[in-house]
């Protein structure tokens, strides 16, 4: 079986799209995850609202939402749903470009994929850990500073 990557609704192409696949393929290779299809979707804050609302009961709208279509074996097959309103506006919260935060949550939505929790205060601290590393490991290769 084929492996595929896939990212969505980057018509204004305000990330890269090479960049976003580096950056999934990164992070699984790093965390040694078979893969056979993972997809980024970039949405707007009413999308990732009705994606949340309808499958997690959550009547909000948030930065990522990650969908794993597989069991706790892999290969990792799922859907990352990021809103690129939010993700906007937590980049001038932070202090970091709109791209960075993209990458940011898309590391995220794949640490998800793999198995990583964000439910306590200890799991979430070990994912931001977590982001960080692949942040700074693919710094070089990603333009992800600030002007």
């Amino acid at each position: 079986m084929g492996k595929k990557l896939n990212l969505t609704g980057n018509e204004s192409e305000i990330v890269s799209s090479e960049a976003v696949i580096s950056v999934m393929s990164s992070v699984l290779d790093g965390e040694e995850k078979d893969y056979t299809s993972v997809s980024v979707l970039l949405v707007s804050d009413d999308e990732i609202k009705e994606v949340n609302k309808k499958y997690l009961g959550h009547d909000y709208v948030t930065d990522v939402v990650t969908f794993p279509f597989h069991e706790d074996s892999e290969p990792i097959e799922g859907e990352i749903y990021i809103s690129l309103q939010t993700t906007e506006r937590n980049s001038k919260t932070y202090k970091n470009s709109h791209s960075s935060e993209i990458f940011r949550v898309v590391i995220h939505g794949i640490l998800h994929l793999a198995g990583y929790e964000d439910s306590t205060s200890e799991s979430r601290e070990e994912m931001k850990k977590k982001e960080d590393f692949y942040l700074d490991l693919l710094e070089d290769s990603l333009i992800t500073k600030p002007l």
